[in-house]
């Protein structure tokens, strides 16, 4: 799985903002729930030093990528940035948002088994920003839907590391397929602002 940098620009950052927001008003976490944001690049929370936005116990944030890492450090002085996912790490929340896509099927299903275990009791995984259509379908679909958003992916595109990273589709079929064993799954309207993607709910078993 290839992890890029996210560019922050002032849409991406208030686009950030709004998604956070969601989640707080979805109900989805609360406050007495540890969160793993997975995949959490460079992230997209208020890095507020006092917390005061806070609207769960403790957030851990984890990505692939050592200079995601090493930038949320410095960035996130309240959250708990994490090297790697240690074998008896528990959680009640895992947010995977903008990164499925990038994850083939074979490596989804070991994931998947890998969060079941992770979580607490009644735990959910949260996946949001999952892509409706292949990248170029959905590169066309933007131009016309949000303009702005469709900038940035030019701007992705001109990077040719990005367009070499692998892109996979995942249908509600196929997630079920894949997660039936240790999940319910419930489909869920997107938090984010972008209408070409869509979110679900794992539920653990």
């Amino acid at each position: 799985m290839h992890v890029y940098k996210k560019i922050e620009t002032e849409y991406v950052k208030n686009n950030n903002k709004k998604l956070v927001e969601n989640l707080r008003i979805s109900k989805l976490i609360k406050d007495s729930d540890d969160v793993l944001d997975f995949g959490c690049g460079r992230g997209i929370w208020n890095s507020n030093s006092q917390n005061k936005d806070s609207f769960f116990h403790e957030l851990y944030l984890y990505d692939i990528n050592p200079e995601n890492r090493k930038y949320c450090k410095e960035k996130y002085q309240n959250f708990i940035i994490l090297n790697n996912l240690e074998k008896n790490f528990k959680v009640d929340r895992i947010l995977i948002n903008s990164v499925i896509q990038y994850i083939k099927k074979e490596d989804l299903e070991k994931i998947f088994s890998k969060f079941h275990s992770m979580l607490k009791k009644d735990g959910i995984i949260i996946i949001l920003d999952i892509p409706k259509n292949s990248r170029i379908i959905e590169f066309i679909l933007t131009c016309f839907t949000n303009f702005d958003l469709f900038k940035i992916q030019v701007e992705q595109i001109r990077n040719s590391k990005y367009r070499k990273t692998d892109y996979y589709i995942h249908s509600i079929k196929e997630l079920i397929s894949i997660s039936e064993k240790y999940f319910d799954l419930t489909k869920i309207k997107n938090l984010d602002i972008n209408t070409n993607r869509f979110g679900i709910i794992l539920k653990k078993l």
